[in-house]
């Protein structure tokens, strides 16, 4: 199945953080029908943490089983979709024996049983699921553009420092080697290309202002940011919010300094931050954080985003968010949920709520049989 521009445009819809569980899926899937209706698009990419690989009563029956709910809603509206891998995914796998290698490439043939899923295992490197697809003009006779798909990996060995997982030396050197054959497959020009990501570069630091004490609008960095407090800079984030410090990897491989280099990339997509939804420009390469898509885990910004590609105008696209609020009233109705977010409402405030309603019962059963035996 080639991508290809249908009508002097090629739309991409954009969802990060699924997490889907075996139980936790009608208010996403409601949220994810309702972007798939507005956007149009021509191919869905999930961008990492698709099932909440470590949800309870996690069993390899189960993972299959909402891999194939997912699944289901891009095959029965005929959508191509692609994936990269988050930190989560295939968490639960290995705590029933699989080692993370193993856990992903189930996970993946899972996904590609489905005839629109475009996700593939790539050569064998660092993690799972490193591949690019090209874009074909209308006539679909030359490729005019590249997406470019990499896994991030789930968390840095502890020998290294721990932390969230990075980019390798070996995926770096696949990502410069095939942008210099598809150069050279485009006569000698960069094929103009997106990123898609799960954990977001380290640099985002460099896009921030530090701050010794937290201020107005500030939020406390991450990992061995965690000493400052961090606001946007406007010299580099130029739309959105940073509602939570951003979690890149306390490594630096060197991967955005590649991009930076190499020149083909244009734009840049990571999820993994739930509640952060800006966007920035920073040496030439333009970084989206999109939000969480899914009410199984912490937030309450769920959302998406809809990229737009002009083919007669390959360098300059659009980009727009669809928050849930706005596009669909999943959820809406708890204030609770809307304050908090679903994971707290369902794991804190739910059960306190519940626990009060059953003493306030108690109370008034009590009450009645007391007012019984006094008359």
């Amino acid at each position: 199945m080639n991508l290809k521009f249908q009508n002097g445009e090629f739309r991409i819809l954009v969802l990060a953080d699924i997490h889907g569980a075996e139980k936790e899926l009608k208010w996403t899937f409601q949220h994810i029908a309702s972007a798939i209706e507005k956007a149009e698009p021509d191919l869905i990419v999930l961008l990492g943490d698709n099932i909440a690989g470590h949800f309870k009563g996690i069993t390899t029956k189960k993972v299959k089983s909402t891999i194939r709910k997912i699944g289901s809603i891009f095959e029965e509206r005929k959508f191509p979709f692609a994936l990269v891998f988050g930190n989560h995914d295939h968490e639960g796998l290995c705590s029933l024996g699989f080692d993370e290698r193993g856990a992903k490439k189930l996970i993946m043939k899972e996904f590609q049983s489905f005839s629109v899923c475009l996700a593939a295992e790539g050569e064998e490197m660092t993690g799972v699921g490193n591949y690019n697809l090209p874009i074909f003009n209308s006539t679909g006779e030359k490729a005019v553009f590249n997406l470019w798909f990499i896994d991030s990996n789930p968390y840095a060995d502890e020998k290294e420092g721990g932390g969230y997982g990075y980019v390798h030396s070996d995926q770096i050197s696949w990502y410069e080697r095939t942008s210099e054959q598809l150069k050279k497959e485009n006569g000698g020009e960069n094929l103009p290309s997106f990123l898609f990501q799960h954990i977001i570069v380290p640099e985002i630091y460099e896009m921030l202002l530090p701050h010794g004490r937290k201020v107005r609008g500030s939020v406390k960095g991450h990992g061995s940011h965690s000493d400052k407090f961090y606001t946007p800079n406007p010299e580099f984030i130029k739309s959105g919010s940073v509602k939570e410090g951003p979690c890149p990897p306390d490594i630096n491989s060197g991967q955005f300094e590649a991009l930076v280099k190499n020149g083909n990339v244009i734009a840049a997509f990571f999820g993994h931050d739930h509640v952060n939804d800006f966007s920035a420009s920073y040496k030439g390469i333009d970084i989206h954080q999109v939000p969480s898509a899914g009410f199984f885990s912490y937030g309450n910004n769920q959302g998406s985003c809809v990229i737009t590609l002009y083919e007669n105008d390959l360098l300059n696209y659009k980009t727009e968010l669809f928050h849930c609020k706005d596009i669909c009233e999943v959820g809406l109705h708890n204030p609770f949920i809307r304050k908090h977010g679903y994971q707290r409402w369902d794991t804190q405030i739910k059960p306190v709520v519940a626990s009060s309603l059953a003493v306030a019962g108690a109370i008034a059963v009590l009450t009645g049989i007391k007012k019984i035996i006094c008359r």
